[in-house]
């Protein structure tokens, strides 16, 4: 069987998050999905099974000193204090931390930062983001990129919109192969390849102006605010030069 699913998005939980699980789910739901990942930065935010009748991921997106990586179909919670005793942590103890609690470790959007080598790495995840809706807001081709190293390294690929809210769900997804609507079925069949990401569109600036906003002003301040509000206006310029 054929399913839908988005291996990348966060909730409000993320300090840069702008929609609650009951929003991004619905979402989810309208968007055509029949699960949904929750990876929220640095948190491993506890999920139902299930809710608005999508198929709930639980997951995590580590900040590592070489990029981010997204733990899939965790058995639990990350020792995230462990990992990160010394500030960013390595991406192999990422992946070794996200293995440890039965997870699939994803090297996500590794081209969305100008100049980015990830080829360079000197450990492998499970698989490569291959399509994130948010990637291309500075590369161009950084999905293009992202496959092409997936096939360099011999790796699935999959796709995921990497939403902060819920106008993105299902800009970007995962189409898996699976025998069944369930976390170990899923879970096999993205490891073992049965899947490929697909990307339906690129999610505008603006969207990413809004989520920064969100993030400068919970962090609170003037200044915090200040520099918030001029970034949404420069992503919404840059939404209409691009037009």
């Amino acid at each position: 069987m054929t399913f839908h699913i988005d291996l990348h998005a966060h909730t409000a939980a993320s300090l840069d998050g702008l929609s609650s699980l009951e929003e991004l789910t619905t979402a989810a739901k309208a968007a055509g999905l029949d699960g949904i990942a929750i990876t929220d930065h640095n948190l491993c935010t506890p999920v139902p099974r299930e809710l608005n009748g999508v198929l709930l991921i639980p997951g995590c997106e580590v900040s590592t000193r070489q990029g981010h990586i997204t733990g899939l179909f965790l058995d639990g919670p990350l020792d995230l204090e462990a990992l990160r005793k010394n500030g960013l942590p390595d991406g192999a103890d990422a992946i070794a931390e996200i293995h440890r609690r039965g997870g699939v470790a994803v090297l996500a959007h590794p081209y969305q930062k100008p100049g980015a080598d990830p080829s360079a790495f000197d450990f492998r995840p499970d698989c490569v983001e291959g399509a994130n809706a948010r990637a291309a807001l500075k590369v161009r081709d950084a999905n293009k990129k992202a496959a092409a190293l997936a096939q360099s390294w011999g790796l699935p690929a999959v796709g995921g919109s990497d939403a902060h809210s819920r106008h993105e769900a299902g800009n970007a997804y995962t189409r898996v192969e699976a025998a069944d609507l369930t976390l170990p079925a899923l879970r096999e069949a993205v490891l073992t390849g049965n899947c490929a990401p697909v990307l339906v569109k690129n999610t505008p600036h603006l969207r990413k102006g809004l989520s920064q906003f969100a993030q400068r002003r919970r962090l609170g301040g003037l200044k915090n605010l200040t520099v918030g509000a001029a970034y949404v206006a420069w992503c919404a310029g840059l939404d209409i030069l691009r037009k």
